[in-house]
């Protein structure tokens, strides 16, 4: 990717600077930040995790890439918090920017008019990408820029964890950015929007339901495929019975929690386990 410009650069600097003037809270939680985009384009709304057992030294840096709408959501949030507390700065995008006044509530993304609404704006995503990317990635570049800026993080020890649609946008950005040290890639679909260029990526996590109703598993196993033919590092973790996103999902309003998901919890102990070697972390 080509560098920002230094104006764009020094946008990124103001917004770690009001980050660390404005401390994050004591209790669960995040702070909001906005992050610049080019050519004076709407800031990029993104939230901050931090370990909440508190940090003396430089971290790793990790950019959480979900869908339209997916950094309201609470479990993102729990999923975000709980990978900060095993030792990494976090920070929680919608790269596509779409506008938050036209994304159902926190509390009904998942169920009738909210999950209709929901899925008219991944199409509407899904559409805008046909006729280009470059604007999609510049918001993963935006969330990798501010960690690379943030004294809290070591900017040599980055990944990209992508969800869904930003799964494969995570590839396709990954081979373009030496930063990256790893990707997470969970239950994307076909790359054909996306192109990526297999030898120009670092080691690759995969996760994926047998049973996801989004994106079919055969993708997982084709992504794995391509990889292994190409000789490059991965894992694959396909999880049978499994629908779209089991790994962090649960239904609060049913008196559901995470650990009554043996998918769910294993699924994020096998994160970390891939975090921590790719960005060479002590596991905790």
């Amino acid at each position: 990717m080509q560098d920002r410009p230094a104006a764009g650069r020094v946008a990124v600097i103001l917004a770690v600077l009001a980050l660390l003037l404005w401390p994050l809270p004591s209790s669960a939680g995040a702070s909001r930040v906005l992050l610049p985009l080019p050519q004076d384009k709407k800031p990029l709304p993104a939230f901050v995790f931090v370990p909440q057992q508190g940090v003396n030294h430089p971290i790793p840096g990790v950019v959480v890439a979900v869908g339209v709408g997916g950094q309201m959501i609470p479990h993102y949030h729990e999923y975000c918090q709980l990978l900060a507390n095993r030792g990494f700065a976090v920070i929680l995008i919608d790269p596509s920017n779409y506008p938050e006044e036209l994304v159902p509530g926190p509390y009904s993304w998942d169920r009738g008019l909210g999950y209709i609404r929901g899925s008219i704006n991944q199409g509407v995503v899904a559409g805008r990408l046909f006729f280009g990317l470059d604007w999609y990635l510049e918001g993963m570049k935006a969330g990798v820029d501010f960690l690379c800026n943030w004294p809290l993080v070591d900017r040599h020890r980055i990944a990209i964890s992508g969800f869904s649609q930003p799964a494969n946008a995570a590839l396709t950005y990954a081979c373009k950015d030496p930063r990256i040290k790893s990707v997470v890639w969970n239950y994307g679909g076909s790359p054909w929007v996306m192109p990526y260029d297999p030898w120009r990526l670092p080691p690759v996590q995969i996760f994926h339901g047998e049973k996801d109703e989004v994106y079919d598993v055969k993708y997982a196993r084709r992504l794995a495929l391509n990889l292994m033919s190409n000789m490059r590092y991965y894992e694959l973790n396909i999880y049978p019975g499994e629908k779209h996103m089991f790994n962090v999902y649960y239904d609060a309003r049913r008196g559901e929690n995470r650990f009554m998901k043996p998918a769910l919890l294993d699924a994020f102990e096998r994160l970390v386990r891939f975090l921590g070697n790719t960005l060479a972390v002590p596991c905790r």
